[in-house]
């Protein structure tokens, strides 16, 4: 499921995701259970069958964060492949289909529109996956996959949400503070604990740029420790890949994991 954390300070927007993907498989159990008529008592077996998606396994080295037309920032949240395509493949075969008008209108147009752009495009391939209009129907209100979208509105950080699923849904942040997305319940403890108590509510208006990168840091790798210490299958782990956005040299790497250090050189 991953958790994405974006904070958005006085000198730039810091977005920091981890890397474990986890994949599943279907498994299908069948067992025997006595039962008997209620009216004539005649004892009889049922054979149900129950098909079940556990986790199957889990590789540490998901590319989680990267940049969109050199001057966004994106994290992914959610599945990690939609109709067969990794979410940074499919993102970045939307930005290399664009032609020269439509980027030129997704830079100067705002994050919002941007990320419009981002959730139509990934609709559209989680309509082919599920089979159409109807199919999309039956996942309810349920997020299948999400994004948070960050950059600059002129001079105004901004960091917009996209959950998309039967719908595409959008959610705009501003403000110095810290939005996260994804496995968030450790985070909303930790933050309901400064709610409850002043003495660990974190002063993140005063938050240099740092004190950001160290903070996002912090929220990811203690909801790792948190779920290896637990009973919940992890969802959250691997290395966290940190990126700086502002409106002066849009996208940058503070930290990056090696293969996306590969990847950055193509």
């Amino acid at each position: 499921m991953t958790l994405i954390a974006s904070f958005r300070t006085a000198d730039g927007i810091v977005l920091a995701g981890d890397s474990l993907a986890t994949m599943s498989a279907r498994l299908q159990f069948q067992g025997e259970v006595p039962a008997k008529c209620p009216e004539c008592q005649h004892e009889f077996t049922l054979k149900p069958s129950i098909n079940a998606q556990i986790p199957a396994s889990t590789f540490p080295y998901a590319q989680k964060v990267f940049a969109f037309l050199e001057s966004y920032g994106i994290g992914t949240f959610g599945a990690s492949e939609v109709f067969g395509k990794t979410m940074w493949f499919a993102i970045t075969e939307l930005e290399t289909s664009l032609g020269k008008t439509r980027r030129s209108e997704l830079l100067s147009d705002g994050v919002r529109v941007a990320a419009n752009a981002i959730g139509k495009h990934i609709h559209e391939l989680l309509k082919k996956q599920v089979g159409g209009l109807k199919k999309m129907k039956e996942l309810g209100s349920r997020t299948v996959v999400g994004f948070q979208i960050v950059g600059y509105d002129d001079d105004v950080a901004k960091s917009v949400e996209v959950n998309i699923g039967n719908g595409v849904r959008t959610k705009e942040h501003t403000g110095r503070t810290c939005t996260v997305s994804g496995m968030k319940e450790i985070v909303a403890a930790l933050w309901d604990l400064g709610s409850k108590d002043p003495r660990y509510h974190p002063p993140v208006q005063a938050f240099s740029l740092q004190d950001a990168i160290n903070y996002v840091d912090f929220l990811i790798r203690t909801t790792a420790l948190c779920q290896q210490f637990s009973q919940v299958i992890p969802g959250v782990g691997g290395d966290v890949d940190i990126a700086l956005v502002t409106p002066f040299n849009g996208f940058q790497w503070i930290r990056q994991k090696e293969l996306g250090k590969v990847l950055a050189a193509r």
